[in-house]
């Protein structure tokens, strides 16, 4: 392997050499095969990977006649907060785990766990000596096998003290996997060319975001650059930041029936910056503790002059960015194509402008009259400040601080107008819960301490606060998480990838991570980012518009399927609201006329089982007594529950005690997986037992709750005329075509198309991605269609490919 390497070492360096470049990668020395690293974006697996890589290495190890000679299995983090997820994950995966012990007078001496279990610690716990919260590294052997996460900490320093030095000793007759979201950033910010050298050699895996990104997964994102004059345009400015949030947690609520299948969380606005363990101290710390007073500020305004609140939310949906002075330095407008689902409220749903305010109060403040903005420090918890509205008991937003009473004290120094700083309160923890989307808090201020370790899918808005030169890596880190999406079937796609063919209205706004900041420095640290991945800016998009015609006059009366209206309110029957209340449980004849099946072939590794089942030939089977004995009936009967409240099926009725029966019946479901599979002469088969029970019973829900709408439904159905205002007609006068700024290939393809329709021209249209066509019968022309991926957003929704 080494002379295989060198040789490919000798290439690469011919290459670049004739092309004018000095690579400064040398040969292999055998020290440098105890290493790899992993270089993955976040999001994409990394943790995963760790546990396969480490599985593997302990497979074959059992092969070697050394296997008894590493000491044990170190996983190093750079904090408490991610070392907790690791251990919770590693237990998820079925490896033991325990926390490298810091009390033991001896560690080299201690029976060694080698590879039966994983033993966590932090990059800050291990030293050049001992003490009570640190272990000297030299005490550990150099005979370890280490798995290292984001283990950035220490990598520039030129001493003994550094984490590059530490690592090497640790493992010198060992061996190292490294995981990063940021490898390329931190040996950047080392400014060593012997480290640049050594992950170099050592990165065997480059998936870094922009790859994740550009292969659809992920959300989207959008940058809202500041505007030229912040100062006079502050309070604009963050009303349309507030603005595009709420209308993500509108969507969110408004459409969770439509996006379930996408696993869409609940929207959580984030503001994050340096840390702050002291208001009144270092210049960072200062920094970060005047923006969150800014903050403060500005949603205590919003909340007092409710008069003004409505004005500009008016002027930003109704007016352009000449009119508000939202441009940007190169004059382009900040949130063009931003609030497309809030404008169609005003325009198809008759909302007023104060219709709208009162339901931001309601939804994202948590109190719908309004009032002052109170603050209180939670007791028993030294980094956490609660903010309410008015008389609310619910918290809409939470302060996570290293300094919390430092904070509130500073905060009421300030005397902010509208602002209540009162008591301490005792609560329960609440940054505990927020990951959670039945959590009533909508946003989150912070430092960028909860960065590493957060495992939270809602961030959808996010705020850049005071960001030092030497944070980068972090802030990316958090954007990283920012765009964690668990898409349909968690495909961890987007829309467009995951389901080309159809993709519920509006969803691209809560699968596009927004993000702003409130000085201008910070916003270009994070553009360079973009730029040096290679990605797109997305920060100033361009509006086109084609016109949309709607045949009223039909010549004809045309007819449609509606439910019949109810004679006592004039509403259409509704099964929800009206029908029988369906009881999990019952089997009718049309189940059993087409057995509901699940394939489990593809999801186990051989086809070949210990009974000897013949690959090519896929058996069948039901679940007896003897297998269900064995289920977790808890379990089932809680997912059956998440999966019955994701679908907004509150009616049907679902009882723990008829999940046994149901599946003794075997007349209505076939499984088909291999025999082998379902012998009770292996445990490891029960865990899959569990998961085919679920997934056959959410099968089962969904076609019986079908079947029982459709039977009340079906009978109630009447052909009445199409009238204007009907649903299948869209009460919009033009598409919005929606497409990055710097997209000028794009942009030519929706001019072209454009001209095309203007000049009537006949049959399908093609320009690009795009195509339109127009039909003389049809109810409205044009229809448009963008391809699968398509970076054009078109609203109302384009025509679906199927």
């Amino acid at each position: 392997m080494l002379e295989q390497l060198n040789g490919y070492i000798a290439l690469f360096n011919d290459y670049w050499t004739n092309a004018g470049y000095e690579t400064g990668i040398t040969p292999y020395d055998l020290e440098d095969l105890n290493k790899l690293c992993l270089q993955n974006a976040t999001g994409s697996g990394k943790t995963l990977l760790m546990h396969v890589n480490f599985l593997q290495f302990r497979h074959y190890a059992q092969g070697s006649p050394l296997k008894h000679d590493l000491t044990r299995t170190v996983l190093i983090t750079p904090n408490e907060g991610l070392s907790a997820q690791h251990e919770r994950e590693l237990q998820g995966s079925g490896i033991r785990v325990e926390r490298l012990m810091t009390d033991n007078g001896d560690l080299f001496s201690s029976s060694k766990s080698g590879l039966r279990q994983v033993d966590y610690t932090e990059i800050t716990k291990l030293g050049d000596t001992d003490g009570p919260n640190t272990i000297a590294t030299r005490n550990l052997g150099d005979q370890n096998l280490l798995l290292v996460d984001e283990g950035h900490r220490g990598m520039g320093s030129k001493e003994e003290h550094g984490w590059f030095k530490s690592r090497a000793r640790l493992s010198e007759k060992g061996f190292v996997f490294e995981y990063s979201a940021t490898f390329k950033e931190a040996v950047s910010a080392a400014k060593r060319a012997d480290i640049e050298e050594a992950y170099a050699k050592a990165i065997l895996f480059d998936y870094s975001y922009r790859y994740f990104y550009e292969d659809g997964y992920g959300k989207d994102y959008r940058i809202f650059n500041l505007p030229r004059t912040f100062e006079e345009l502050q309070f604009s400015y963050l009303t349309a930041c507030l603005l595009s949030f709420y209308q993500q947690l509108k969507l969110y609520e408004d459409k969770h029936g439509n996006y379930a299948a996408y696993n869409i969380e609940k929207p959580l606005w984030v503001f994050v910056g340096s840390s702050v363990t002291k208001a009144t101290g270092t210049k960072a710390e200062k920094a970060t503790v005047s923006d969150v007073g800014m903050i403060i500020s500005f949603f205590a305004g919003f909340l007092k002059d409710q008069a003004a609140s409505a004005t500009e939310i008016e002027r930003l949906l109704t007016g352009n960015a000449q009119q508000t002075g939202l441009l940007d330095e190169n004059g382009g407008d900040i949130f063009a194509g931003s609030f497309v689902y809030l404008q169609h409220l005003l325009l198809r749903e008759g909302w007023s402008v104060q219709d709208l305010l009162q339901d931001i109060l309601a939804k994202l403040f948590q109190n719908t009259a309004g009032g002052q903005l109170s603050i209180a420090r939670i007791k028993g918890d030294e980094n956490e400040i609660m903010l309410r509205v008015g008389q609310a008991e619910t918290p809409f937003g939470l302060i996570n601080v290293g300094d919390a009473s430092g904070l509130a004290s500073h905060i009421a120094a300030q005397n902010f107008d509208n602002v209540s700083v009162l008591e301490s309160e005792f609560s329960e923890t609440l940054f505990g819960q927020i990951n959670i989307s039945s959590s009533p808090i909508n946003l989150l201020i912070g430092s960028k301490r909860f960065v590493e370790g957060w495992d939270c899918w809602r961030v959808s808005t996010l705020g850049l606060m005071h960001v030092g030169k030497s944070e980068g890596a972090q802030i990316i880190q958090l954007f990283g998480r920012g765009v964690r999406l668990k898409g349909h079937n968690w495909s961890l796609q987007r829309s467009g990838f995951a389901t080309p063919a159809r993709q519920p209205e509006y969803i691209q706004y809560v699968e596009t991570l927004n993000v702003f900041g409130i000085e201008a420095d910070f916003m270009e640290r994070f553009r360079k980012f973009l730029e040096e991945e290679e990605l797109p800016k997305n920060d100033q998009k361009d509006v086109y518009t084609i016109p949309l015609n709607v045949t009223y006059e039909f010549g004809h009366r045309l007819k449609v399927l509606r439910p019949r209206r109810k004679r006592g309110d004039g509403r259409e029957y509704d099964f929800k609201r009206d029908g029988a209340v369906p009881v999990f449980g019952q089997v009718p004849d049309k189940l059993r006329q087409k057995l509901i099946e699940i394939d489990w072939y593809p999801r186990i590794q051989s086809l070949e089982s210990k009974q000897g089942s013949q690959v090519g030939k896929k058996e069948s089977s039901t679940f007896s007594n003897n297998h269900l004995v064995y289920l977790d009936y808890d379990d089932l009967f809680f997912r059956l529950e998440k999966f019955k409240r994701e679908r907004t099926w509150h009616n049907l009725n679902i009882a723990k005690s008829a999940i046994r029966p149901l599946l003794e019946d075997g007349t209505w479901y076939r499984l088909v997986t291999p025999s082998g599979k379902m012998t009770l002469d292996s445990f490891s088969n029960v865990h899959l037992w569990q998961e085919m029970a679920a997934e056959l019973l959410q099968k089962y829900i969904e076609e019986f709750y079908n079947y029982c709408k459709a039977a009340f439904i079906e009978p109630r159905l009447e052909l009445r005329e199409l009238e204007p205002d009907d649903g299948n007609l869209p009460q919009e006068d033009e598409y919005q075509l929606i497409v990055d700024a710097d997209q000028q290939a794009l942009i030519n393809d929706i001019k072209t198309l454009t001209r095309e329709i203007a000049a009537r021209k006949g049959g399908i249209l093609q320009a690009g991605d795009l195509k339109g066509c127009l039909f003389a019968n049809h109810l409205y022309e044009p229809v448009l269609h963008a391809a699968k991926g398509s970076k054009i957003q078109i609203a109302p929704v384009s025509l679906t490919r199927v």
